[in-house]
């Protein structure tokens, strides 16, 4: 009875249960992010790294987790696998956008100048603890690939060069790295 009462007199409300957070992020578009997508399946998505449900960042992919049950973790259509499909860039770029999202428009909005302020940039550069070691450097075609993206102009032979890295980065040997 006093909460009600309180609440009439400060004018409570709910929250609608709809709600959606907005958040200014590249696009989303199987041009933009196709390819984005297909470099981070290839060599993030794996099933014993990013490519698992246990993660933070999950990567979708013909490399590692399927969203349809009956598709093989192979991109082989001789190993009975399948391309990795639009519907799984939409869930990892859902994924990737949503680890960060205030970040994710910060980035935006500065044209995506700042890339290193996203945890997953900093930890593939090398700059934070990643389990999976230093994988980019500025510059490389595996960060050209990603960065493009991030200011809007995804760089398509960047991100066809980058698939071209090992598929399974060696781990770090010193515990420190993990």
């Amino acid at each position: 009875m006093v909460l009600a009462g309180a609440c009439a007199l400060t004018r409570c409300s709910t929250v609608p249960s709809d709600l959606r957070v907005g958040v200014d992020a590249p696009s989303a578009s199987e041009q933009s992010f196709g390819p984005v997508a297909d470099y981070l399946d290839h060599r993030c998505g794996t099933l014993d790294c990013h490519g698992q449900v246990g993660r933070n960042l999950r990567i979708w992919g013909c490399e590692g987790m399927r969203l349809e049950s009956t598709d093989v973790p192979q991109c082989s259509r001789q190993l009975g696998g399948r391309a990795t499909t639009p519907a799984e860039h939409q869930e990892t770029y859902r994924s990737l956008v949503g680890l960060e999202p205030a970040v994710m428009s910060a980035v935006v909005a500065g044209g995506g100048h700042d890339p290193e302020l996203l945890t997953f940039v900093r930890k593939a550069r090398g700059a934070e603890t990643h389990r999976g070691g230093t994988l980019i450097t500025p510059g490389d075609p595996q960060d050209d690939c990603i960065t493009s993206w991030l200011t809007g102009t995804t760089s398509m032979s960047a991100c066809a060069s980058a698939i071209g890295f090992p598929a399974f980065p060696p781990f770090p040997t010193d515990a420190s790295a993990q």
